[in-house]
């Protein structure tokens, strides 16, 4: 063990106090980028990093499966070779592709999980690779996610660092990464998959419906739904799907059970929806959600009726021929 920390230690005076100093590569921390001049990427680090641990963790804020691609074989070697591994991601921004979580999730060697940035009301942009070899840790912390650009294209800055586990970086990046993992925000790959490829498909639609509007609203681009209103789309198609014709969404107030109707009214292709409410600013809460959602020139239209008691807002689909 002495050997060994004398070849860590001099590693580290390699890489931080003079570059002179004679050390193993292996054990020198490392700045890790792409660079197509020199030929380098960052995909190749990490995967030299899974082909030489025997555990791993991974937590990024997106996942993608142009990044995930490349990595497929030296992934599937592993399952084969038992090397366990996790994988934690999230639904900011609806960026990740449900596809590439599939495809992790059918490696029977990886666990997957998603972290809910929305129920936990934070954003979620991590990027860390975490590796480990018998007491040692290799971790690349930077900004690279599972992305095919961001793993062999982009201008990318990553720092790979090596700890032995009673390191101090390696015990907070541990433990940060098992306070993430074990959240209660920390969904299960059964109990979020499906609701999150609705809230996937949604958010997709939404920015192919912003861009056919010009100038393009950034708000209407952005809009998304949350865990709630996914979750609520998915749990009504499969009540459609089971013959039923009527379903009932009961949640707190602000939660956004108005813009939860107005994404299934898309979603569902409904020709004509009623509202009934009791109170005039009520109508004018459905006005926008249905708008930011529905409205596309030539296409919808969204009329409202003022009576005594009630205010009624009728959308229809109009003929495109």
């Amino acid at each position: 063990m002495t050997v060994f920390r004398n070849s860590l230690e001099a590693g580290f005076q390699t890489a931080f106090i003079d570059q002179k100093v004679n050390s193993t590569e292996t054990l020198r921390p490392a700045f890790i980028s792409n660079d197509r001049a020199e030929g380098k990427k960052v995909l190749s680090s990490v995967e030299e990093e899974l082909l030489r641990c025997d555990q791993f963790a991974i937590s990024v804020a997106f996942v993608t499966m142009s990044g995930l691609t490349p990595l497929l074989q030296t992934l599937k070697e592993l399952e084969k070779r038992g090397i366990p591994g996790k994988v934690l991601t999230t639904n900011y921004l609806s960026f990740s592709e449900p596809r590439a979580l599939e495809k992790l999730h059918e490696l029977k060697n990886i666990q997957v999980r998603l972290f809910d940035a929305d129920a936990a009301d934070c954003g979620f942009h991590t990027k860390g690779y975490i590796f480990r070899k018998e007491e040692i840790y290799r971790i690349i912390i930077g900004s690279s996610n599972i992305t095919g650009r961001a793993l062999t294209e982009n201008r990318e800055w990553n720092l790979k660092v090596i700890s032995t586990e009673e390191g101090e970086i390696a015990q907070k990046v541990l433990e940060e990464f098992q306070s993430f993992w074990n959240s209660r925000y920390s969904l299960a790959y059964d109990d979020f998959i499906e609701s999150y490829k609705v809230r996937y498909e949604i958010s997709k639609k939404q920015k192919e419906l912003a861009k056919q509007q010009q100038p393009v609203s950034l708000q209407r681009y952005r809009l998304q739904p949350n865990s709630m209103q996914s979750g609520f789309i998915a749990s009504l198609k499969k009540i459609v799907a089971s013959g039923e014709d009527r379903a009932l969404l009961i949640s707190a107030t602000g939660t956004g059970k108005t813009y939860a109707s107005a994404f299934a009214v898309r979603e569902f292709g409904f020709r004509k929806v009623l509202f009934l409410v009791h109170r005039g600013e009520l109508a004018k809460q459905i006005k926008r959600p249905m708008r930011m959602c529905l409205v596309i020139p030539g296409a919808w239209d969204l009329s409202v009726g003022d009576g005594m008691n009630t205010i009624r807002i009728s959308y229809s689909r109009r003929s495109r021929h």
